[in-house]
């Protein structure tokens, strides 16, 4: 009978895996440690935990499993069954980054529920704002700990702000986006006592704890150890330097690093592979009060080479795959077809989610080069322009572009949020989708140079190519990067720049895959136009709101380029992200099945501060940050693959990356 390894996954993080004793994969690169057993626990102890801590206790090693358990623990609810301790899952990635295996392990201070239907506390205990939305207090869990036994304290996170973040001297770790007043300045953070810190503002933020759900790339940043790292801090040591600081930052890349996720690295091995072990100071147990996580050991290899991949997924090397095999729809036939001779089983309809993908984020906050302030504003009012916009949108021929990309299996449409969004079950909701996924999505090529007319976008040279109002030239550069993965993205951003070219725009396609400035360009706002992965973004951080054509809340642009009467939008200042509008373009249909590409995780220059007080000035000219508009097509299921007779089931695999 074939044995099922269950994966639970709730908020893409892993809280709970029940391991099997099926065969190992074929030709490892190097056998782990098996541990199949029942969960140890002490008579007199509420807890069980895995044998491999249970010995290191009696070692004298650890302590006790109730002394390593935070007072405010959490337990995780069980979808199927308690499971059995013990296992390597064997996985891949795909970039020296190991971005999918961070969305697996990523525990943010504020997660989504299960049901997708709003969030609860992750990491912190609670929240709580004060009337008006300009503070919020987080509580953090008494007794939390690293994996390596120190406490998780508000003095952790004090380093993150006052030694990193706020740091002028360090420009990897900046002020996240939410994190600054109206007038530029950063927000004031107090760390009241051990277990509480408030952060203040100017103007209502009221989103910004659920925006720390929406994925590792929000969170982690956060979570930096001062126990460890201040050895290493020229600031803090006088041995320390940013290069040796840098170099061990990265708990996936330095096994000395602790960590307060499920798992730790145990071994990593630069350009092969990483071994991640669990943490014995994990705080989530299962309704049983066995500590999780149930599997011992995951063991990653980094194959960047597609095909590569693709074979070992074909060959049922992996134990399963998320985002790491092959995030492409197209190869799935393969990988039927391959099924039973490999021993693994391909896992089809579970939904992707992405409201758009690929898509492309125009930035109405350009700021440029610097080379030429003047034509730089120029720029920006044209990128601001909702006669422009909708030009584009509506010269898009999506049907060509699902050809080219998903071999026709799309549906043309606007961007979206997921529609399987809880907000679109009824019949009026429903209808607001259809009107929200038909917005300015029709392809009518005329109707879009009437929009750039009244734009001023005209060609004052007669070379066939439109030029800016004032008739300086224009070229549009489209930022070509790896988020939403290299085939999908490479291959979109041909077909598009082909065709804004076929209605006037002189575009040039910048290629910038595994390059610091892919990601450099977007935080310091100099990008004109950037492909990304949409994923299902819901209205969840936003409160209340209606969505076609209009403002998904707090501080998003109407269609019309306006800003919404109330809340205020926030303006964006130094490191903030630049104000992104969207224009989507295609929604594949359900018979495409694939795992989305993630977000690049490309560092900036280690030592070089992106903090530019000139682009702040720009970008502080914004009437609406956080303007929306887009050009996507996407794909909305993803399957999952089991290697073996060891299949892997997801609860909910959905994303919450954008």
């Amino acid at each position: 009978m074939k044995k099922i390894l269950q994966i639970v996954f709730l908020m893409l993080s892993l809280f709970a895996l029940a391991a099997c004793g099926a065969a190992a994969p074929a030709a490892p690169a190097e056998e782990m440690p098996a541990d199949t057993s029942e969960a140890m626990m002490d008579d007199d102890s509420q807890f069980g935990e895995a044998p491999m801590l249970a010995a290191m206790v009696a070692a004298g090693e650890l302590p006790p499993v109730e002394e390593r358990l935070p007072k405010d623990y959490v337990t995780i609810p069980v979808v199927n069954e308690i499971g059995q301790y013990g296992g390597t899952w064997r996985t891949a990635t795909w970039q020296a980054a190991f971005g999918n295996i961070r969305m697996i392990a990523y525990d943010p201070p504020v997660r989504w529920k299960a049901d997708y239907t709003g969030y609860e506390p992750g990491l912190f205990k609670d929240w709580a704002f004060n009337d008006d939305g300009t503070e919020v207090t987080y509580a953090l869990r008494e007794g939390l700990r690293w994996s390596d036994g120190a406490p998780f304290t508000t003095d952790d996170l004090r380093f993150w702000w006052e030694d990193l973040a706020t740091n002028d001297d360090y420009g990897v770790i900046t002020i996240p986006w939410y994190g600054f007043k109206s007038t530029g300045e950063p927000m004031d953070v107090e760390f009241v006592d051990d277990y509480t810190m408030k952060w203040t503002w100017d103007e209502p933020h009221w989103i910004t704890p659920t925006v720390m759900a929406q994925g590792f790339w929000e969170s982690e940043p956060l979570y930096k150890p001062r126990h460890y790292l201040e050895q290493f801090h020229p600031g803090l040591s006088e041995t320390g330097d940013w290069e040796q600081f840098e170099l061990l930052s990265d708990w996936l890349e330095n096994p000395a690093h602790p960590t307060v996720l499920a798992w730790q690295t145990e071994k990593f091995t630069p350009g092969e592979r990483t071994v991640l072990v669990r943490n014995p100071y994990y705080w989530k147990v299962d309704p049983a009060g066995n500590q999780l996580p149930y599997i011992d050991r995951m063991d990653i290899e980094l194959v960047e080479d597609e095909e590569i991949r693709l074979l070992n997924l074909a060959q049922g090397k992996y134990d399963a795959s998320f985002r790491d095999g092959s995030y492409n729809p197209l190869h799935i036939p393969l990988l039927q077809q391959e099924a039973a001779a490999s021993g693994y089983e391909l896992y089809l309809g579970w939904v992707n989610g992405a409201g758009g993908w690929p898509c492309w984020l125009i930035n109405q906050d350009y700021v440029g080069d610097g080379d030429d302030p003047e034509q730089d504003a120029e720029i920006r009012q044209l990128l601001r322009s909702a006669d422009w916009r909708k030009g584009v949108s509506v010269a898009l021929d999506r049907k060509r572009l699902i050809d080219v990309v998903w071999d026709g299996i799309g549906i043309p449409q606007q961007f979206t949020i997921s529609p399987q969004s809880w907000h679109f079950l009824s019949d009026e909701g429903r209808a607001v989708f259809e009107a929200w996924a038909a917005a300015d999505a029709e392809y009518d090529p005329a109707l879009a140079q009437t929009r750039f007319d009244a734009a001023g976008f005209a060609d004052a040279d007669g070379d066939g190519m439109r030029d800016l109002p004032s008739g300086k030239p224009f070229q549009l550069i489209l930022d070509s990067g790896d988020w939403g993965g290299k085939t999908v993205s490479e291959n979109s951003n041909i077909e598009l720049a082909a065709q804004l070219r076929e209605v006037g725009i002189d575009t040039l396609v910048n290629d910038l895959f595994g390059q610091p400035e892919w990601g450099l360009r977007q935080t310091e706002g100099r990008f004109m136009l950037r492909n990304c992965h949409a994923a299902e973004r819901t209205s969840g951080p936003f409160r209340t709101s209606s969505f076609p054509r209009g403002t998904i809340a707090s501080g998003l642009c109407k269609a019309d380029g306006t800003r919404p009467a109330a809340p205020k939008a926030k303006r964006r200042s130094r490191a903030a992200r630049p104000n992104a509008s969207w224009i989507c373009t295609i929604k594949a249909s359900p018979k495409a099945t694939s795992s989305a590409g993630t977000k690049s995780c490309g560092r900036p220059s280690r030592f070089t501060s992106t903090r530019d007080p000139s682009r702040s000035a720009a970008r502080a000219t914004s009437p609406c940050p956080w303007s929306s508009s887009t050009i996507s097509t996407t794909c909305p299921t993803s399957a999952s693959w089991g290697r073996g007779r060891q299949a892997v089931r997801a609860t909910s695999i959905r994303n919450s990356s954008t």
